[in-house]
C-alpha cells in the first residue's frame, strides 16, 4: 500500500496542562499521531520531571532528565504564569482556537483559575476538555473520594493490583511499570478520539472524564469477575482455576506461560514429554492443577532447568503452547523483532545525543513512521505560539517575559 505523509491528527490543536507521567503520556500519542500539542508549563520551573534524574549532560553544562524525555517528544513548550492576568488571558485566546485541553492537575486547579468547562464552552463550543484524576471530576459521578489527589502506586493499591502481586505469603508487591498512569493515558486518549468523532457529527465539544482508580480497577476486571462469580476475592499466589501460570527458572534466566485450556495443556505436556500427565488425576482439570502445585511444580522445575531460555522457547513453540523469555530492558533494546516492527523512538536531543526509546506500539497502513522531535527546552516555543497563533509583536512577547508571565 502507497506511503502517505499525512498523520490522522494533524490540524488537530492540543494544549496539554500536564506534569508527570499520565497526562504527557496522553498527549504523545496524540503528538505522534500528528496533533500539535502545546505543553503549557511554569516559568522557570516547568514539569517536575524535567529535574528527575537520570539525566544527560552535554559539554555545556546543559541537562535533561531521561524521565522527562520519555514522555515528552515532538511538542512545543509555552512557559506561562497563569495567576498573572495577562497569562490567564493568554490562556483563554489559545483555547478560543484549540481543539482539545488536557489536563492532569489537582481536581481544584483549573476551577481556581476560573477556568470551569462551563466557562470553556462559552469561550469555545467545539473544545474538547479531557482531564486524567485519580477518581473523576464531572459532578454528576462525585463520591466520596473525589477531590482526593493521587500517584500511581496509590492507586496500584486501590485498584486491586497490588494485591494480586506478590509471593504467597509476602507483602503486596509494586508493579514497576506506571501501568496505572500509561493506561489511563490510554483510555483518554481513546476517549478524546470518541469526542473528536463525536464532534464532527453534533459541532460540540465533550467533557472527557477518565480516572485512575476505575482504569487500575478495570485493568484487574478479572478479579472482580471471580469475586461475582465465586464470593471469593483472588489472592497472589494462589491461582485457583488456571495452571501452571508464571515464571519458571532455565539455565540462563527464567521464562513464563500460562496454560487457560485443556487442549493446551495436552500440548504442555507433550512439549515435556510427560503425556500421562494429560489425564493424571491431580492435573486433568486447571483447578486441579492448580490445586495440586505442590506435586506438578517439581515436575516443571526439573523439565526447565535443564534447557536454556532458547531452547524452551523453541520446545513449546513447536508444540503450540505460547511461551516467552523473561527479558529485561536491555534485552528489549536489542529485541530483532521489535527493531522489525520499528517499535523505537530514535530520537536525536541537542543535549542527550541520540537516543532510543520506546516507540508508539499504534500502527496504521500508510501511515509514515514515527520522526520524534526532541522534547522541548522549556519555553522553547513561546515566540512561535505567540507570534504566530496570537499576533503578538517581539516587543510584546518581550514585555511580558520581563514582567515573569512567561
Amino acid at each position: 500500500m502507497a506511503e502517505t505523509t499525512r498523520r490522522p491528527l494533524e490540524g488537530i490543536r492540543v494544549l496539554a496542562m500536564e506534569q508527570f507521567i499520565s497526562g504527557p503520556s496522553c498527549s504523545m500519542i496524540l503528538a505522534d499521531m500528528g496533533a500539535e500539542v502545546i505543553k503549557i508549563e511554569r516559568p522557570k520551573v516547568g514539569d517536575p520531571r524535567r529535574h528527575f534524574p537520570p539525566f544527560a549532560e552535554n559539554e555545556r553544562g546543559e541537562k535533561i532528565g531521561g524521565g522527562f524525555m520519555c514522555f515528552n517528544r515532538s511538542k512545543k513548550s509555552l512557559t506561562l504564569n497563569t495567576k498573572a492576568p495577562e497569562g490567564l488571558h493568554i490562556l483563554k485566546e489559545l483555547i478560543k482556537i484549540s481543539d482539545v485541553l488536557l489536563e492532569n492537575f489537582r481536581p481544584d486547579t483549573m476551577p481556581r483559575m476560573g477556568l470551569t468547562y462551563q466557562v470553556m464552552q462559552e469561550l469555545n463550543p467545539r473544545l474538547i476538555y479531557a482531564t486524567l484524576s485519580g477518581f473523576g471530576r464531572l459532578e454528576e459521578y462525585a463520591g466520596p473520594y473525589s477531590d482526593w489527589p493521587a500517584f500511581d502506586t496509590v492507586l496500584q493499591a486501590m485498584g486491586g493490583s497490588m494485591n494480586l502481586t506478590g509471593l504467597k505469603d509476602g507483602k503486596p508487591l509494586v508493579v514497576e511499570a506506571n501501568i496505572v498512569d500509561v493506561g489511563t493515558s490510554v483510555f483518554t486518549a481513546l476517549g478524546i478520539m470518541f469526542a473528536l468523532y463525536d464532534r464532527e457529527k453534533t459541532g460540540k465539544g465533550r467533557f472527557v472524564d477518565i480516572s485512575m482508580y476505575e482504569t487500575m480497577a478495570t485493568l484487574c476486571q478479572e478479579s472482580v469477575m471471580m469475586y461475582a462469580f465465586t464470593g471469593e476475592s483472588p489472592e497472589r499466589g494462589k491461582e485457583k482455576v488456571f495452571a501452571p501460570i508464571g515464571a519458571f527458572k532455565v539455565k540462563d534466566g527464567y521464562v513464563a506461560f500460562r496454560i487457560p485450556t485443556e487442549d493446551m495443556w495436552q500440548r504442555t505436556c507433550q512439549a515435556i514429554e510427560r503425556e500421562d500427565l494429560i489425564e493424571h488425576p491431580k492435573t486433568c482439570t486447571g483447578v486441579k492443577r492448580a490445586a495440586n502445585m505442590d506435586f506438578l511444580g517439581p515436575i516443571l522445575d526439573e523439565w526447565f532447568a535443564q534447557r536454556t531460555k532458547a531452547e524452551a522457547v523453541a520446545r513449546f513453540q513447536e508444540c503450540g503452547v505460547p511461551l516467552g523469555p523473561v527479558q529485561n530492558a536491555e534485552e528489549i533494546s536489542h529485541c530483532e523483532h521489535l527493531e522489525k516492527r520499528k517499535a523505537f523512538a530514535y530520537i536525536d536531543d541537542p543535549v542527550a545525543g541520540r537516543k532510543k526509546l520506546m516507540g508508539n506500539p499504534f500502527k496504521l497502513s500508510g501511515m509514515p513512521d514515527l520522526a520524534p522531535t526532541p522534547p522541548p527546552r522549556l519555553g522553547e516555543h513561546n515566540h512561535e505560539i505567540l507570534r504566530t497563533l496570537l499576533g503578538y509583536s517581539d516587543e510584546k512577547i518581550l514585555d511580558l517575559e520581563q514582567k515573569g508571565v512567561l
